[in-house]
Order: structure tokens, then sequence, then C-alpha cells
């Protein structure tokens, strides 16, 4: 198969073209082609990244048989400037890379990009790096987690929940006790209440009700978005919301209150998307995200503690690349963005 592509070289780089025309599902199918294919490349991710601030350009290689690209702009506070970014991708075969970061250069330096951002999903010990070097990239900031949880929920309940730590089952059984329930529900008010307690609590920011109403919006009628709350005698205690792609289940946004926290509503509610989602034809749940190896006296060490509790195989990504087109600009944009996350920092593109 590699063989095959290397003969194809000249003609993956002729045919970078526009993919709009192909429509969601098609785009889908064709992306879950590729190893890569991941939730970030998808078309409503796309859509939704759109809707705040993104436009995006969707890219086929081969008419998608070597891959495709979601490319992600946004204009800079920069007078005048883009920067571009390609979340969790592109999703090509290993011989059309070069080609590919030439297309997605040239594109960027034809609008106005200062700088071109590329975040493969790919793990450590892929050729990435060496591909990014070839074409002056170096390495950057990730946006997204370098580090994740991946756990295989394609098991009967009673194996899956014996696969747990001792500590997670008691919880999990310790909820479910006391009374705790969960119901899956589309109200993003009351969820938008729970996340902005939780990130207040945590120093963090997390998007608001028109984000994830957003978000129910375009993945709700394919079931690729669920959310979760967890109630106790008429108290709401917690929420997740867990989205879909392919075979794998994504858990991206939380929040709880600090009240009851004894009565451990997360492990319950993680439960139930576990055994929702692999109906659904899930394998695979994706924490999205944990510290690497922190110390007992990290910030983040509990939520370590909690999402690895549940087993699974913690992977690292290689992280993200940038190719810098206009540094002058690039620096002013950096001090104006810090200026700007001082009052609000970035949610997850």
């Amino acid at each position: 198969m590699r063989a095959r592509a290397s003969q194809s070289l000249s003609d993956v780089a002729a045919t970078v073209t526009h993919g709009h025309a192909l429509g969601a599902e098609a785009w889908d199918r064709l992306l879950l082609d590729q190893p890569e294919g991941n939730l970030l490349q998808s078309w409503n991710w796309g859509e939704l990244q759109s809707r705040f601030g993104w436009s995006v350009e969707r890219l086929l290689v081969g008419d998608g048989r070597h891959g495709l690209c979601s490319l992600q702009r946004t204009t800079t506070l920069f007078p005048g400037g883009a920067v571009y970014y390609v979340p969790r991708g592109p999703a090509v075969v290993e011989a059309a890379r070069m080609q590919v970061l030439d297309a997605l250069e040239r594109r960027a330096r034809a609008r106005g990009g200062i700088v071109l951002r590329v975040e493969p999903n790919a793990r450590v010990g892929d050729e990435w790096p060496a591909f990014f070097e070839g074409r002056a990239f170096s390495q950057g900031t990730p946006v997204q987690p370098q580090a994740t949880q991946l756990l295989n929920i394609d098991l009967d309940p009673e194996p899956l929940k014996a696969s747990f730590k001792p500590k997670t089952r008691y919880n999990l059984n310790l909820a479910e006790r006391k009374g705790v329930t969960v119901a899956g529900s589309k109200d993003v008010r009351t969820f938008a209440r729970l996340t902005a307690e939780t990130a207040k609590r945590q120093g963090i920011h997390l998007p608001g009700a028109t984000y994830y109403q957003a978000a129910i919006e375009l993945f709700a009628p394919r079931d690729e978005v669920r959310l979760y709350l967890a109630e106790h005698d008429g108290d709401l205690l917690a929420g997740i919301m867990v989205f879909r792609f392919g075979e794998t289940a994504y858990y991206l946004f939380g929040g709880s209150i600090d009240r009851k926290r004894e009565l451990m509503p997360n492990y319950l509610l993680h439960w139930q998307a576990m055994l929702d989602f692999r109906a659904l034809g899930c394998h695979t749940y994706d924490w999205w995200g944990i510290p690497e190896e922190p110390a007992p006296d990290h910030p983040w060490f509990g939520l370590y503690r909690f999402k690895t509790g549940f087993g699974g195989e913690t992977i690292r990504y290689v992280g993200l690349y940038e190719r810098v087109m206009r540094p002058g600009p690039l620096r002013v944009e950096q001090r104006l963005q810090e200026l700007k996350t001082r009052i609000r920092p970035p949610i997850l593109r």
C-alpha cells in the first residue's frame, strides 16, 4: 500500500482540491478510511468552528483516496493577517505528507497567513516531525492535549467494570447505592452553569450555552453527541458532553458543583456514557487529555487519578508544528493575544 502511494506522488501534488461539494456523509466516510481520521477533522466539527470565528477550507488529496484535510482560518488582531490551523490532522497517507504541507503553506500565504499551525493525530514515534523539519516547520505550543487515556469499552458491562481499578469500582458502586441518577438531556443552559462553576473553581475557560447548543444542533441528528446530567434528591450535581466519530467516543466537556462531591456523580456519568456509546458501536472511550505523569501536588493530579482509574492506555502525541511566514506581524499578534487572553482565555478548537 505504501509503495503504491509513493508511485503517485506527482498525482498527489497535482490533486489537492476543494472538498466542500462532498457533504457531511461523504466527507466523513472518506475520513474514516484514513488511520488518522478523527473527530476534529470531521465535517461537523468544521461546521461548529465556523460558527465561532473560524472559516473552514476542506481539502481532498487525490479525490480523497490519499486523504483529507480540514483547514481552519481566523483573522488576527494584527490588521490584514490570518492564522491557519489544522486540528488533529491532516489525515493523509504518508507519501502525500510533503505535498500536503506545501499546499497548505501556499494557501496560507495567498490569503494573508502569518503562521500555519499543524497538529497531527499522530503518536510519539510517528515520522511526522521529520516531514515538518523538512519544510522549515518548528515545534510550537500545543492547542490540543499532548497526552490522553484511551479505554477499550468493547466489553460486556461486567467485564468492563471489572477492568477498572478497585477504587474506581468502589466509587461507581457508591454513587449507585446513594441514589445518584443519570439521564440524557438537551438542557444546555443548565449544563453551561455547571461548566461555568467548574471553570471558575479551576481557573480555566470553558464554552458557554451557545456553543453547546450549536454542538447539539450539528451532531445530534446523527446521534453523534450526548449530554448527560446527574442528580440526587432533586439537586443537580454534574454533567458531561460526549461526542462520537466512527468507533470512538470523545469526552470533551464536563462540569459539576462543589456540593455532594462525596456522592461521586462523575463516575456514574461516565459509566452511563460508556454503556450508551458502546451500544452505538464505539470501541474506544477517549478521555481527551490527561496531565503527563503529574506529581501528587500537581493541580491536575486529581483529574489524572480519576481518568486513569478506569484503566486503559496512555498515549502521547507528536504535538503542534508551525510554519512562520511573517515573523514581525506574528510577534505583534502574540502580544495582542496575550492581552486578550488575560480577559478571556481561548476555548477548545
